[in-house]
């Protein structure tokens, strides 16, 4: 028996060392069950984690804000229901799991994590598509609204699955931008996480990616502040990216959007708080075109 023990462990050992790197969780270190099938399109959550730790991502299945996203009351959007921004739709709550993960990706430089995070706002992005096509009166949005995380899930492929989808998706969203970090920061990290986010956003929406902002200041660290605190801070730090906001104008004028009709500009971040960010980055956006513009905000989690 004792023999027997010890075979099973070194064959064990060997198929670890063996096996394909990507057995193992990422999170917990743990081997799964199986690799899942990939999709057409890339990678899934189940190729990087176990069901376990698939089990411990929070989402927000139900937004109870039906403008900043949160899954609980919002009093902050009591306290200011006018903002730049039309609507935020986040992916996850931002717990001390969630925060783990993404120090691990912002200052630790795992990449992998940034591809699982790009994927895990797939729901996210699916739901907030689709309650702007509901109100656009689109096809797609008919199709989809009201479906909710359960129907969501059934068709988690909408966006890419046909490419008639892609086309519904690319006529929801006219452009695809981000949050930018200071020069230091960057440097700092090395890339930009809302950059990365966007990207993947950006394919999914069969939209351009387009760099309509810049950082004019350095607001500093924003995760020690209170909510006054960072509205504060956030005043004047963004201005419009002049290039971009041009190559909107041009992309408005190829599509031939009439006067009255707004530009949709899809805003991706990786956490909303306060929505100070976001607000100052509309605003800035919202400032700088001389046509309508709506500004949604994506984000993959919601604190």
């Amino acid at each position: 028996m004792k023999w027997t023990a010890i075979l099973r462990s070194l064959f064990s050992q060997s198929v670890d060392l063996l096996g394909p790197p990507d057995a193992h969780c990422l999170v917990c270190g743990g081997r799964r069950r199986g690799l899942p099938p990939r999709s057409a399109d890339g990678l899934r959550i189940g190729d990087w984690l176990c069901d376990g730790c698939l089990a411990c991502i929070p989402w927000i299945r139900r937004p109870a804000c039906p403008r900043c996203g949160r899954p609980v009351f919002c009093p902050d959007c009591i306290r200011q229901p006018v903002r730049a921004f039309e609507m935020n739709r986040s992916a996850v709550r931002y717990n001390d799991d969630m925060k783990a993960w993404l120090a691990l990706y912002k200052f630790r430089g795992d990449e992998r994590y940034g591809e699982v995070l790009a994927e895990m706002m797939l729901p996210a992005f699916e739901r907030l598509t689709a309650e702007v096509s509901a109100a656009a009166g689109d096809e797609a949005g008919r199709v989809v609204s009201g479906t909710g995380f359960a129907g969501l899930k059934k068709i988690s492929g909408w966006p890419d699955r046909m490419r008639g989808g892609r086309q519904a998706a690319g006529q929801v969203w006219h452009a695809v931008t981000y949050v930018p970090v200071s020069r230091e920061r960057a440097e700092e990290r090395g890339f930009n996480q809302s950059e990365r986010l966007a990207r993947a956003t950006a394919m999914r929406a069969n939209a351009p990616l387009l760099p309509l902002l810049r950082r004019i200041r350095d607001s500093g660290k924003q995760s020690q502040r209170g909510r006054s605190e960072r509205l504060r801070a956030m005043r004047a730090v963004f201005g419009p990216d002049d290039a971009g906001i041009r190559r909107l104008a041009e992309l408005r004028a190829s599509c031939g959007n009439r006067a009255s009709e707004p530009v949709r500009v899809l805003l991706v971040d990786d956490i909303y708080t306060t929505g100070s960010t976001v607000e100052a980055c509309a605003g800035a956006i919202r400032a700088a075109a001389s046509y309508p513009v709506q500004v949604y905000v994506l984000t993959w989690a919601r604190s």
